[in-house]
């Protein structure tokens, strides 16, 4: 019997899920540093800046790299049910517009549309409130972007934490790094449940090497995020999550960098508490956080 295009099985009858997370592109606010001074004399927000030229290259060129992988990685690869073609059953983006551009080259090579997806959220993400609203809506940004999905409801919503704003924008903002990492759980337990037996391709930030972890169960200590990186991950049945590729590096298919957007990842200091701030640690939030977390989904 063919595999099913809802889900991916072998001829052995094992359900495959793959995951293909990709880190955005050189930020433009690296880049052009006097961009933050023009971007609030203008009322932009400072926490959303575009690609840099340099980042649309890397975009383009991680696209191309993602239609090689996946066609090598996945065993079907006719049109499948939402219209695409190459084997992807989503494609699903954090709300920040670096990301969204990172992602748009990739939409058009597989001919599927960009969900925006609240729970790739970046760290310090500054959610919509009854006071505050922060972010274009997905409709807003259909108008610039027409391969967005307008209509996609979010797995997961992100909350502000009493007390907490974001220190760039000073919006009400969830806690980094603790609210972060417990949110990367629950959205791991999620996407397995959700996206059982699929594969989806996820364009998110630096900080969302703590999704990797929180699906591996393994550290945060040596994983590191590139611009562009790709991490690729996979999983037979309800077996532990494999790493078939890591996202630390991106050489081998962009041909340029900048040292302003580089590798990065976390380090025992985004934990640490001083003066009584919380960024984790009090309850026992650390590197090692993910390392036998339990099954939950808390939605």
């Amino acid at each position: 019997m063919a595999p099913s295009l809802l889900r991916q099985e072998t001829t052995d009858g094992d359900v495959i899920s793959r995951i293909f997370l990709v880190r955005h592109g050189d930020r433009f606010d690296y880049a052009n540093p006097s961009w933050v001074d023009s971007a609030k004399k203008s009322g932009c927000l400072v926490t959303d800046p575009p690609l840099s030229a340099l980042g649309h290259r890397q975009a383009s060129e991680t696209a191309a790299y993602l239609q090689k992988i996946i066609k090598e990685n996945t065993p079907n690869n006719e049109d499948n049910e939402e219209g695409g073609s190459g084997g992807i059953h989503k494609i699903l983006v954090s709300p920040y517009l670096r990301v969204i551009q990172t992602a748009t080259p990739t939409a058009h090579a597989f001919g599927i549309p960009l969900s925006i997806e609240n729970g790739l959220s970046e760290a310090h993400a500054t959610p919509d409130t009854s006071e505050q609203l922060v972010l274009p809506k997905p409709h807003q940004r259909f108008a610039y972007f027409p391969m967005l999905d307008p209509n996609y409801n979010s797995l997961l919503n992100v909350k502000p934490t009493p007390g907490f704003h974001c220190p760039k924008t000073g919006f009400a903002c969830e806690a980094f790094a603790g609210r972060y990492c417990q949110r990367m759980e629950t959205f791991a337990r999620c996407l397995e449940r959700t996206h059982y037996g699929q594969t989806i391709v996820m364009f998110s930030h630096a900080a969302s090497v703590a999704l990797v972890a929180a699906f591996l169960r393994c550290s945060m200590t040596d994983l590191k995020f590139a611009p562009c990186g790709v991490y690729h991950l996979e999983r037979v049945n309800d077996g532990p999550w494999k790493i078939v590729q890591s996202g630390h590096d991106n050489t081998s298919y962009v041909k340029e960098n900048s040292p302003t957007t580089y590798p990065w990842g976390f380090s025992g200091k985004h934990f640490e508490e001083n003066d009584g701030k919380y960024f984790g640690s009090s309850e026992g939030i650390d590197l090692d956080y993910f390392v036998g977390a339990p099954d939950n989904c808390n939605l």
